[in-house]
């Protein structure tokens, strides 16, 4: 099978949950299928040996001439403009199609459906990963007065896209049963699959050196609406009371990206913020319990099942767990508000029996339930049932 990939930049480097989703899944269907992937922009750099090909539209092999795209019936609105939708690059993908005759196009983020929308006589899937709409109506009810405005127009936004595009695309796939309910209630789009997020087990694996009893950890993109909330929300509730009561504990915070709301984090105390680093094994593997409390955003959360890979206790929120096979007591430890998240701390900080047992039914579960592989399958299933639906029903390709 042919398979055409759309992103908006190539899916590395490795900093964002979606860029983990789109490598991940690309580089396992590629072994099984031809797959070339396109995108509208370049990376920020390489990611080595990639076992399928990778074109920039930017590159002379795509934009060989000049012509205006609103000759060729490519017009964008304002809310793809919203988005970053490039009709260049619409053209630029249509005419590769035309070329490359893929058996199935697959869109990998939110740029890519208005590509796909447009496109004639072949099957077409988009995996939005996270539903846009849902991430903004979960950040206009958590965020502050001042991001609210953003969040109302980024939600407004999302549904005037979706609703415009979606409906021309013939399977939509999501990471979350929350993400497709949305999804389902605002275009009303009768395919819509779940292939959630897995976890690399080989990479993550639990460590061998010695566990700092007296330090917790978070990582994450701290550019990043969702993740910037969690630590607000652990920070104001949660650590002042784990101070008073534990003096000498350390909290590391991991993360790539700078936001105006970090510079209340490093005035808490005890209160690490490396940044960015390379590899966050050495860090994880030395920390006694890993904390995810968010309080916004959907989909899955990759730093849940990358501590689960590691055989470390959780604790985290229920909007952290979302739809994986998350139980409390048995793998993760759950707080739904800031007396349990304490509660919950002091619990594990003090118990190593608890905390050694949770780890390692995490490490199970992961390995058992949440590799890419698995999640892959799910996708190379969902893009045959896509080519299947779509033969003899093929019409004559448009540019």
């Amino acid at each position: 099978m042919k398979i055409l990939v759309i992103r908006n930049e190539p899916p590395w480097p490795l900093h964002y949950g979606g860029r983990l989703h789109g490598y991940e899944l690309c580089r396992r269907l590629a072994e099984h299928h031809q797959l070339l992937m396109v995108a509208q922009h370049p990376a920020e750099g390489s990611e080595g040996q990639l076992n399928y090909e990778c074109r920039v539209a930017r590159n002379d092999r795509l934009r060989d001439d000049t012509t205006d795209p609103a000759a060729e019936g490519f017009v964008a609105d304002r809310w793809e403009r919203y988005f970053g939708c490039s009709m260049w690059f619409a053209r630029d993908v249509a005419r590769v199609v035309q070329s490359w005759s893929p058996d199935v196009v697959l869109g990998m983020n939110y740029q890519s459906l208005s590509c796909l929308s447009r496109l004639v006589g072949v099957p077409t899937i988009c995996d939005l990963v996270d539903d846009e709409v849902l991430h903004n109506w979960l950040e206009l009810w958590s965020g502050k007065q001042l991001s609210r405005w953003q969040s109302l127009k980024g939600l407004l936004a999302a549904w005037r896209y979706e609703n415009r595009h979606l409906h021309r695309v013939q399977r939509v796939v999501v990471t979350s049963q929350r993400d497709r309910r949305c999804c389902q209630r605002v275009t009303g789009h009768p395919q819509i699959d779940v292939v959630t997020n897995g976890v690399d087990c080989d990479y993550y694996q639990p460590g061998h050196t010695p566990v700092d009893e007296r330090r917790i950890i978070f990582w994450g993109s701290l550019s990043f609406g969702p993740n910037i909330s969690a630590l607000l929300y652990f920070g104001n509730k949660v650590w002042p009371v784990i101070k008073r009561q534990i003096p000498d504990l350390c909290w590391t915070i991991i993360g790539r990206g700078e936001a105006p709301q970090l510079e209340a984090v490093r005035s808490w105390p005890d209160v690490e913020l490396l940044g960015f680093v390379e590899d966050i094994r050495p860090w994880v593997a030395t920390a006694t319990v890993a904390i995810v409390p968010m309080i916004s955003g959907a989909g899955v959360k990759n730093k849940v099942l990358e501590a689960w890979a590691m055989g470390k206790a959780v604790l985290c929120t229920p909007r952290a767990i979302g739809d994986l096979p998350g139980v409390h007591g048995e793998n993760v430890w759950v707080g739904r508000n800031p007396a349990e998240l304490t509660a919950g701390l002091m619990r594990l900080l003090s118990d190593t029996a608890l905390r050694l047992r949770l780890g390692t039914n995490a490490r199970q579960t992961a390995v058992e339930c949440c590799s890419w592989e698995a999640s892959a399958r799910q996708l190379e299933r969902i893009c045959m049932e896509a080519v299947g639906e779509s033969r003899g029903d093929a019409q004559p390709f448009k540019v």
